[in-house]
């Protein structure tokens, strides 16, 4: 049997946190989402002035990377070699999920919308910097 760490509210709230005070830093109107991995919902924050899609689009940014247990950029990169992908309508092809990774194992995600594609994943670091200096 394996053994594997499971994101807990104060690690959700810790990575939500740390990606907010960098969206805030550099002045971006983001939501941030943390998801469980399966691509559940643990966390969502929309700051102030970010968009009424940015939600929605950043919790299925961070259930693609959960599930795919890759970041989300990797499958929309894939999909102009294989147009076929996108038939996978559970997963959302877009740069700024990333998987939050724990001892090799995926853990769990965070999704950022309402910046660049590098901007996003800019916020998403940030937020997992957090969970390593805490784990």
């Amino acid at each position: 049997m394996r053994h594997k760490a499971v994101l807990g509210e104060a690690e959700a709230r810790s990575i939500l946190d740390a990606a907010a005070a960098a969206a805030r830093s550099d002045g971006l109107a983001m939501s941030i989402a943390v998801t469980d991995d399966s691509g559940h919902p643990l966390a969502l924050l929309r700051l102030d002035g970010a968009g009424l899609m940015t939600p929605k689009v950043a919790e299925q940014k961070a259930r693609t990377a959960a599930l795919i247990r890759a970041p989300s950029r990797r499958l929309a990169d894939r999909i102009a070699a294989e147009p076929a992908l996108l038939r996978l309508t559970d997963y959302l092809p877009m740069a700024g999920g990333l998987p939050i990774v724990v001892d090799g194992q995926c853990v769990g995600a965070i999704g950022i919308s309402g910046g660049t594609p590098d901007q996003d994943e800019r916020i998403g670091e940030a937020g997992l910097a957090a969970l390593a200096e805490t784990t």
